[in-house]
């Protein structure tokens, strides 16, 4: 893994989060940090997400700042929780704060996408004061209503867990095919190939955590997020970035999710990125780029 890392993001990283060896990415000098929280979540046994996901982004964005990219609790290379109660949304959470605690850092931006936009959103509502701004990125986990991922994703044509399966799900996110690239498989493949994602993908799936835990925690910590949304607890500077294209969370849900925030935050800014679908950040990077250096500009600490 010492070469895919070596190509376009910085040697990764190990620090221990509550007990859990988490991995992370960390590079640039700048004054202003930014964390970056990507999506999905543990006990995938295709689509296993990783903070490789970022390498578009990472080293252009490290030119004028400092860049931090950690893996979530059970995936990627950090470890599984540890106890089966903490395979839920809110020990997610819990141990991201725990990440920037853990790496002193006193401010900073929030930059989600997709289920790590909702994990972006929790962040900024329990610790605000040090927050800087927000982006979320294309976040179905967020918004209001149902998400389409059960119908865009159904039934890859590919035995699961397989190097095409993947590539079937990351293609159907994505506006234009072409950009799910052979890197990013690289990076997908290597971490199913994990004895500590395999544990997480046995107790979510195999074990039916998921079912049982998972999915019934994060619709009660959902409600509760955008009843705080809709009390006006988020003050904090909001930049939300969606996909023209994108198929599992249309623009008209972001919509509904952006005016919930401006309702209450007058500095909240919605960004539609066109031929793009749920990684924007990966289909534009240029773009992308260019609109969270702005936003992190214009709102610095």
């Amino acid at each position: 893994m010492e070469q895919l890392q070596s190509r376009r993001m910085p040697e990764r990283q190990e620090i221990d989060i509550a007990g859990v060896k988490t991995a992370y990415y960390a590079a640039g000098e700048g004054p202003e940090t930014i964390v970056l929280i990507y999506g999905g979540n543990f006990g995938t046994a295709d689509s296993a997400s990783s903070a490789l996901v970022w390498d578009l982004n990472f080293s252009e964005l490290a030119k004028h700042h400092k860049v931090i990219a950690f893996d979530k609790l059970g995936q990627g290379y950090t470890g599984p929780p540890l106890r089966d109660e903490d395979y839920t949304m809110s020990a997610v959470v819990r141990h991201a704060i725990g990440l920037t605690s853990a790496l002193n850092l006193e401010s900073f931006h929030l930059v989600g996408h997709s289920r790590g936009g909702f994990a972006a959103a929790r962040m900024a509502l329990e610790i605000q004061h040090k927050v800087n701004s927000l982006t979320i990125c294309s976040s179905g986990t967020l918004s209001s209503g149902v998400g389409a991922n059960e119908v865009v994703l159904a039934m890859p044509p590919f035995p699961s867990g397989s190097r095409d399966a993947a590539r079937w799900i990351y293609q159907n996110y994505s506006s234009k095919p072409e950009v799910v690239d052979e890197q990013w498989m690289d990076g997908v493949m290597d971490v199913l190939a994990t004895e500590a994602y395999q544990a997480g993908v046995k107790k979510y799936s195999g074990e039916s955590l998921g079912v049982s835990l998972f999915v019934p925690e994060l619709a009660k910590l959902k409600r509760e997020t955008l009843t705080w949304i809709r009390d006006g607890r988020l003050q904090r500077p909001v930049q939300m970035i969606w996909g023209a294209n994108d198929k599992t969370v249309p623009i008209e849900r972001g919509l509904e999710l952006f005016e919930l925030i401006a309702a209450h935050e007058r500095r909240a800014t919605f960004n539609v990125i066109n031929d793009a679908g749920h990684f924007t950040f990966r289909e534009h990077p240029e773009q992308f780029n260019e609109l969270i250096s702005s936003f992190v500009q214009l709102y610095k600490g």
